[in-house]
């Protein structure tokens, strides 16, 4: 019974040995406790940085769209006012050129190919005057028919 219970102290004797020989030291712990948490937070900012830029992407999109938006809507309102200042001032030569151009010429008159009016340009004669009608792409002029116009000063200057 004295040899077992030798036996028994001597075995437990070896095992305590041992489980403070297997335990790690409180500085060993301490590292791999801070190598846990460098790695941790490595895995867990490579996360957070894509949720981040996801977000951020989308409110960049947002924001970019925004200010797209705006700026096209300033240029679309600028474009249309310089559009119509240009119609208005192709109405008002229009009108300056219809204004010169003859009214009243009596059939058979003789006269040129086309009257000269204002601005170089020279219209060519209207039905009332020769009896064929206009070119194609011209109208005849409101006021006598003694000449033809194109259509798109007649166009532009309704437009005005």
């Amino acid at each position: 019974m004295l040899v077992a219970l030798l036996v028994v102290c001597l075995f437990a004797a070896i095992g305590f040995r041992v489980g403070q020989i297997v335990r790690p030291s409180p500085a060993a712990a301490a590292s791999t406790w801070q190598s846990a948490a460098a790695s941790s937070y490595a895995h867990a900012r490579a996360g957070a940085y894509r949720r981040a830029f996801a977000q951020g992407y989308a409110q960049g999109w947002r924001a970019g769209v925004t200010a797209a938006d705006a700026a096209g809507s300033r240029a679309g309102r600028t474009s249309g006012y310089t559009t119509a200042a240009a119609q208005a001032d192709a109405a008002r030569a229009v009108a300056a050129v219809l204004a010169s151009s003859p009214r009243d010429l009596r059939r058979g008159v003789k006269t040129e190919a086309c009257v000269p009016v204002a601005g170089g340009l020279c219209e060519v004669l209207g039905p009332r005057v020769t009896g064929r009608p206009c070119p194609p792409s011209s109208v005849v002029y409101p006021e006598g028919g003694a000449v033809c116009i194109p259509r798109i000063l007649m166009l532009a200057a309704r437009d005005r």
